[in-house]
């Protein structure tokens, strides 16, 4: 066995097939999934093999497992680091996972320690478990968990909207945001901010979104963001957009919506207002024509973590280890 860098178009094609074959174990679990070819795999590891490194162990010609990554300038604001996407990297079908993965690993953190990148993150689909198990072993922790559903079977699953009333008294009104909300939404993006800041999530240099970024984020024709109001009061909101480069490649696709956003006053928690944000979310998103609802959030963020668990399903998990 042998460790080699990913150079010509043959070896791209192998790499290509590993992950592919990755990829259609994930949608045997979540056949709703937005399908990807081969050739959108191979265009993107020939990107990766342009733009960063691809390791492969090699038994002969045959590629056995391959782990590709580029640097980051600023991972999470902690400084240069080091990013495996979730369709870079993978162990051919019937092999030993650890005696496959774990000398790339070990190559990839001799090459990061060298280079003085002092993190590496690394997405893996939802359905690659002996992946993730010796990830996780090797000293890598989740940090993201990106979700998705399909938009209907979501929305059969929530309840109505709620007539819910605050222990204050005043009813929950959940309406579309408008410009003029700016400022209010800018004020609660930053207590979100403080949260994800705090423990037990601990984002350092974490911070919200201005009124400006609101007002620019409001004007856009291919967003869609809600508001939940008590007595004239905003206490929450949700926004989502179609997905962006942060997003797991495996949710992308013309009909996919991605949350990027939902927060509530914990002043005024327990009364479902998150549930109705959603709610309201997906029927206009329905009304829009998407088709699948995608959503990424902190796991060590546990009111989340569990908000998002239990109406979605996994579609990849990111891990970071820092060294």
């Amino acid at each position: 066995m042998t460790i080699e860098l990913v150079s010509n178009a043959a070896e791209i094609r192998q790499a290509a097939e590993i992950a592919e074959a990755s990829h259609r174990r994930l949608r045997g679990n979540l056949s709703w999934l937005p399908p990807h070819t081969i050739e959108e795999f191979t265009a993107r590891i020939e990107w990766m093999v342009r733009e960063g490194s691809v390791y492969a162990l090699y038994d002969a010609k045959v590629i056995n497992a391959f782990l590709g990554w580029f640097r980051l300038d600023n991972f999470r604001n902690l400084g240069a680091g080091a990013l495996t996407p979730d369709w870079c990297s993978g162990v051919r079908d019937g092999l030993d996972v650890t005696k496959s993965i774990t000398p790339l690993v070990r190559k990839l953190l001799d090459d990061l320690c060298s280079d003085s990148l002092g993190v590496h993150a690394i997405g893996l689909p939802a359905a690659s478990t002996e992946l993730l198990e010796e990830f996780s072993l090797l000293g890598w922790g989740r940090i993201v968990l990106d979700a998705a559903r399909p938009a209907t079977e979501l929305l059969d699953e929530l309840p109505p909207t709620s007539d819910a009333v605050n222990k204050k008294g005043g009813s929950l009104i959940v309406r579309p945001a408008k410009g003029s909300d700016a400022s209010a939404l800018a004020l609660l993006d930053t207590s979100l901010a403080a949260h994800i800041a705090a423990a037990p999530v601990l984002m350092p240099d974490t911070h919200g979104s201005s009124v400006e970024e609101w007002e620019e984020w409001l004007g856009r024709s291919d967003t869609l963001t809600f508001a939940a109001e008590i007595s004239g009061t905003i206490i929450g909101f949700i926004k989502a957009a179609p997905p962006q480069f942060d997003v797991s490649w495996f949710v992308h696709g013309a009909s996919t919506l991605a949350i990027c956003g939902l927060w509530v006053n914990p002043d005024f928690r327990g009364i479902n207002a998150g549930s109705n944000l959603l709610g309201a979310l997906v029927r206009a998103g329905i009304e829009k024509n998407f088709i699948l609802v995608s959503v990424d959030c902190e796991t060590h963020n546990p009111e989340a973590r569990a908000f998002w668990l239990s109406r979605f399903r996994p579609v990849s998990w990111s891990l970071e280890r820092r060294f």
